[in-house]
């Protein structure tokens, strides 16, 4: 019986503090691993004392997980480092205009504007996705 008044204060608890982490969490759907370590820590601390779970499992996880994060963090790094790779460079950029057509600019790529996670090129002072580059070329 005094188990049982155990696992409900455990169970009330992870569930306070999973919610209280989903409301001050941002809108977003990605995880990172502070969420995984404290998803992982609730499931320990709510697990059946006669079957214990595998920790090889929590392990695997982690290291996956953790693969995961690095190939992120490397795509990032790459997507910068390209675009910074531009800069002084002659490009073509493909712009939709409002009725469907596409208008075409070229200039050369005067600066790189880096935030939240995007690059975007600056050419003849306006800021372009690096999704609009059609020709990279050297500078005339």
């Amino acid at each position: 019986m005094a188990t049982d008044g155990i696992n409900n204060y455990l169970s009330t608890a992870a569930t306070t503090a999973t919610t209280t982490a989903a409301q001050t969490k941002k809108s977003g759907t990605s995880l990172n691993m502070d969420d995984f370590l404290k998803l992982m820590v609730a499931q320990l601390q709510n697990q059946d004392m006669n079957n214990t779970a595998d920790t090889s499992q929590y392990t695997t996880q982690m290291a996956q997980f953790s693969m995961v994060q690095a190939l992120t963090d490397l795509t990032e790094l790459s997507k910068t480092t390209y675009s910074l790779s531009m800069i002084g460079k002659e490009v073509t950029l493909a712009e939709s205009k409002a009725d469907g057509s596409l208008n075409v600019i070229t200039g050369t790529v005067e600066g790189v504007n880096l935030f939240n996670g995007d690059a975007q090129i600056i050419v003849n002072g306006a800021n372009y996705p690096m999704t609009s580059v059609m020709e990279v070329g050297l500078a005339k």
